[in-house]
């Protein structure tokens, strides 16, 4: 417990001993006490009001001072500046917001805006009414039409200046003369018989750049095309082509179907077989089994028929079979000369001469067979693909020791002497030739330019 609470605690104990008659005593005392310090208390707030009010005087009068000694409005003026004239001195009713107005005004005055040889004219006569002036009738017209001009001209040179064609005036280019093409150009003087367009042509004297004649030049392939290698074909697997020709055959497939539902063809018949039978025809074959089945073996050899005979159609004739081949050796020579030099030990056996005569002629070479007690030479010429068939046919397919019932072949062989490519053929057709020693062979292949075949073959 404070010590407030404590005093207040014994004062209260201490009166409640006091007797009765002296409370009332005790209370007008405490009253007149407090009412004379509030009035105190009042009193010396005014006092405090009043040094407050009087410390603030002395500040302003401080801070003028200060003011005084800085400068502004109460800077005394430089002695220099005091007489130099005297000061106007403004009347009392003089009114600031008043003081341009003039004050009198001289009608007789002279205007120097003003013509003053009208002046004398009544003002109310001087006056005229303006007349009433109307347009044409094609000003409008006219108007309409200049500014539709502007407008075009205005958008040319918009273009003009989008396409970067518009004049530098920086360069002076807008000064430029412009300069009108000539009536005849300078390369069409010579064909003119007069110096304008339209006129007849120069065609029939000798000074003429032309002539009624035409010249058609000889056409000459390319030099470059004989030096480029052909592309090759590329070529697929077994796979791939049965994807290739499955994926054909449907797209042909679909579009047939798609053709019947616009109603350009007819749909085909149904295609009855012995094993679909019963379920195409399933009333007819329970009517008449028999009949049915006959019927639908007849349709069966028909299709057959059909189609071995587009067969036939298709195949080529003997004649197209070897004009086909003939153009295929043609193609294969175009791409290239070849050859091959053969040395055969003996030829005494028909069959194994046969072979070696009919194929080079069934692909198309040029070349020799060169018999001689010796030994034989067999040259061909011809394209690559048939060189390297006529390779096979030489060193595998002949079997060069078999056959020959008259003469031992035990020893026979043949060898490949030289391969390679020509720049050009040496033969110009297929042929035997035959010869008794060296000498002989050497004056026949001399004749052809192939004689280093036969030191070749000798050596």
């Amino acid at each position: 417990m404070s010590y407030r609470k404590r005093q207040n605690s014994n004062e209260s104990g201490q009166s409640s001993k006091r007797p009765a008659w002296n409370s009332g005593l005790t209370r007008s005392v405490n009253t007149e006490d407090a009412v004379a310090k509030a009035k105190a208390r009042l009193l010396a707030k005014q006092q405090a009001k009043s040094d407050n009010q009087g410390k603030k005087m002395v500040d302003d009068t401080k801070q003028d001072q200060t003011r005084e000694g800085k400068g502004g409005l109460n800077v005394e003026l430089h002695p220099l500046l005091r007489n130099i004239g005297k000061t106007p001195s403004i009347p009392k009713n003089h009114n600031p917001l008043k003081q341009n107005v003039r004050q009198w005004f001289d009608p007789a005055a002279i205007n120097p805006y003003l013509n003053q040889s009208d002046m004398s004219v009544d003002p109310k006569l001087q006056h005229k009414p303006r007349p009433l002036q109307l347009n044409p009738q094609a000003k409008a017209n006219e108007l309409r039409q200049r500014l539709k001009e502007e407008e075009l001209e205005r958008q040319r040179i918009e273009d003009i200046r989008l396409k970067g064609l518009l004049p530098d005036e920086n360069l002076a280019e807008h000064l430029y003369k412009p300069q009108y093409p000539p009536i005849v150009e300078w390369w069409d003087r010579p064909y003119l018989s007069e110096m304008k367009y339209g006129s007849e042509l120069k065609l029939d004297s000798e000074e003429a750049p032309v002539s009624i004649y035409i010249q058609h030049p000889v056409l000459i392939p390319p030099p470059w095309e004989s030096h480029l290698s052909e592309e090759k074909a590329m070529y697929l697997t077994k796979k791939e082509m049965k994807r290739i020709r499955r994926n054909d055959r449907q797209q042909k497939h679909k579009d047939k179907q798609d053709r019947i539902k616009l109603g350009l063809d007819a749909p085909p018949p149904p295609k009855v077989k012995l094993s679909n039978l019963m379920n195409v025809l399933t009333n007819e074959a329970i009517k008449d089994p028999t009949g049915v089945e006959m019927k639908v073996k007849q349709e069966v050899e028909e299709r057959y028929q059909k189609h071995m005979q587009e067969n036939e159609e298709r195949k080529l004739t003997k004649d197209e079979k070897h004009d086909k081949i003939k153009r295929q050796h043609e193609q294969d020579l175009q791409k290239g000369y070849f050859t091959t030099v053969y040395k055969v030990q003996t030829l005494q056996d028909p069959q194994h001469f046969f072979k070696v005569d009919m194929n080079a002629k069934q692909l198309d070479f040029v070349g020799v067979i060169l018999l001689n007690p010796r030994f034989n030479l067999i040259i061909v010429e011809g394209g690559l693909k048939n060189i390297n068939f006529y390779k096979k046919l030489m060193t595998r397919r002949i079997k060069w020791t078999q056959g020959g019932q008259l003469e031992d072949l035990s020893q026979n062989q043949c060898d490949v002497l030289w391969e390679g490519q020509l720049k050009q053929l040496h033969f110009r057709k297929w042929s035997v030739m035959h010869s008794s020693n060296d000498d002989e062979a050497y004056m026949v292949l001399n004749k052809f330019g192939c004689e280093n075949y036969w030191r070749e073959a000798v050596a």
